[in-house]
């Protein structure tokens, strides 16, 4: 802070020792008053959490989607204890149609045999597909891809600045 900020009394004109006592006194006094106003100056940048809006934390359309859930799922359960009282009512027994029990069998049995068939197939070529899988050799040989590790160590070697083995002079690569 500069002080001729607050200073009331600048010794522009005048001799050393003129007004000194005058000159403090203004000096304190607009000093004083300078520093209340400096204590009372807010700051300028803003550091507070930002203002949280009641529609980002509460999603309304949820809460409706969820109510109209769950109002639909009374109902139907409401529905499904009306089927089952009036069931309960007639002694739950369907007896006016005697040809529907056998109907019902027979329907169910030609689509279980289709499934069966299905089944049976599927199993049969997963049998197949195992007996494959455990009749084919392994294809991978790691002799093999010892000895290329090898090879291309030794290419890297050579194009090093300093190879590995320094001691050593290099022979030509067998690659065949």
């Amino acid at each position: 802070m500069n002080k001729a900020d607050y200073l009331a009394f600048p010794a522009i004109v005048g001799t050393p020792g003129q007004y000194n006592s005058m000159r403090k006194m203004w000096d304190g006094h607009h000093y004083k008053y300078h520093m209340d106003r400096m204590g009372n100056v807010k700051p300028m940048v803003d550091n507070k959490a930002p203002r949280t809006f009641i529609h980002c934390h509460l999603k309304m359309k949820k809460i409706q989607t969820e109510q109209e859930y769950l109002m639909e799922m009374e109902r139907n359960n409401r529905v499904l204890v009306s089927r089952i009282a009036r069931t309960m009512a007639r002694r739950g027994v369907d007896n006016w149609n005697d040809d529907y029990e056998i109907f019902s069998k027979n329907k169910a049995s030609a689509g279980a045999d289709e499934r069966n068939r299905g089944l049976v197939k599927i199993s049969l070529e997963n049998q197949a597909i195992l007996e494959k899988l455990t009749c084919t050799k392994p294809v991978y040989n790691h002799k093999q891809w010892l000895q290329d590790f090898k090879v291309t160590r030794e290419y890297t070697n050579r194009l090093r600045k300093y190879p590995q083995t320094s001691c050593k002079k290099l022979a030509p690569l067998n690659l065949i």
